[in-house]
């Protein structure tokens, strides 16, 4: 049985480094943990970029901090 490892992404996000770039899973390598839109799309990960949803982390840290 032939088996073919899926680049997945699991969400687009804003870094403060990067910009907007797409969080991807560990089994990505070397692109772990984030890569920008063009370089993504290049590599081939699924689902496509404009499809992922999107993950706001200030918004996310906002809640953390009312608990």
């Amino acid at each position: 049985m032939h088996r073919t490892m899926i680049k997945r992404g699991l969400y687009r996000t804003i870094d403060s480094y990067l910009g907007e770039c797409a969080k991807v899973h560990e089994s990505a390598g070397d692109a772990y943990p984030f890569l920008r839109p063009e370089i993504y799309d290049a590599l081939g990960f699924s689902p496509a970029y404009g499809e992922l949803p999107f993950f706001d982390p200030a918004s996310h840290s906002d809640e953390t901090r009312r608990r």
